[in-house]
């Protein structure tokens, strides 16, 4: 029986339990990379990366999936009669969705539909999570794609980084800004504007940088989820969503720590949120 197949990127951070529930659900890894060596995202732990990347003296980068990887999963799915949505991260943070939509073109682009969700992370899962539900219940393949740009229109991204070194390797802010900010303890509250990285706010220390996140998420009544994610900063993690908790006792909030692409270029202690509002 044709079925709508459900692809997203390795940063979606997908369980090994959600995708033994479900056949139609695949991921594509991004890459990263130390040295000459490089490893698939999903093969590679923030705590494996950054002890590694010290060891070697080396900071690690990381590269998108190529046009070929994506063919790999669209080839066998279409020739069995199946349609496919992709669902990226966002294209202002990777040219991943270019990667899957070239392929899409080459494979059979009537068929298959892809999705930049401006987002990442567990705001990826969220709308895998959708297109899974729409998919089980006999929608079609553009009514999914037209109701994932839909979330992906209401889903917000805020983070603090702990440490400005990553970004400034990346290449995300300058070596000025990353002394200066280091110097002063300036942490910026940082969020995904049209799917870009912009700063929202510069504060003095870290905890400030938090709550003003927090209180940045005040301003919003009704949501659909609250995400808090985290690079190897678990236990801070846990103190926000209990926070967030009192705050919307009736909205679900899920909990992931970030994968190793953005670990790479987010660096050790990050905070962040991620949520849907309610039209």
């Amino acid at each position: 029986m044709a079925l709508i197949h459900v692809v997203v990127d390795s940063t979606a951070q997908v369980s090994a339990e959600m995708l033994g529930r479900h056949d139609n659900l695949h991921v594509v890894p991004l890459k990263v990379i130390i040295g000459s060596q490089e490893w698939p995202e999903n093969l590679m732990s923030n705590s494996e990366l950054f002890a590694l990347s010290k060891s070697k003296g080396v900071h690690p980068k990381t590269s998108q999936p190529s046009p070929g990887d994506f063919i790999s999963v669209f080839e066998p799915l279409i020739a069995a009669g199946h349609q496919v949505v992709v669902i990226t991260l966002s294209g202002g943070l990777s040219g991943t969705v270019g990667s899957a939509q070239a392929a899409a073109n080459m494979v059979d682009a009537k068929n298959i539909s892809v999705v930049d969700s401006g987002t990442t992370a567990i705001g990826m899962i969220q709308m895998a999570k959708a297109a899974l539900e729409m998919a089980a219940t006999g929608h079609n393949l553009d009514d999914i794609a037209r109701h994932l740009a839909r979330l992906a229109s209401l889903t917000y991204t805020m983070f603090v980084p702990n440490t400005l070194e990553n970004l400034h390797k990346g290449g995300r802010i300058g070596g000025a800004a990353a002394m200066f900010g280091t110097i002063l303890q300036i942490k910026p509250l940082l969020y995904l504007a049209e799917g870009k990285v912009a700063v929202l706010d510069k504060v003095r220390t870290r905890s400030r940088a938090v709550s003003r996140m927090v209180d940045e998420l005040k301003r919003q009544e009704r949501l659909a989820y609250i995400g808090v994610g985290y690079i190897n900063c678990q236990d801070e993690a846990e103190g926000i969503a209990r926070q967030i908790m009192e705050l919307y006792p009736g909205t679900p909030l899920v909990m992931s720590e970030l994968g190793s692409v953005l670990g790479t270029h987010l660096g050790p202690g990050l905070i962040g949120l991620i949520y849907q509002v309610k039209n």
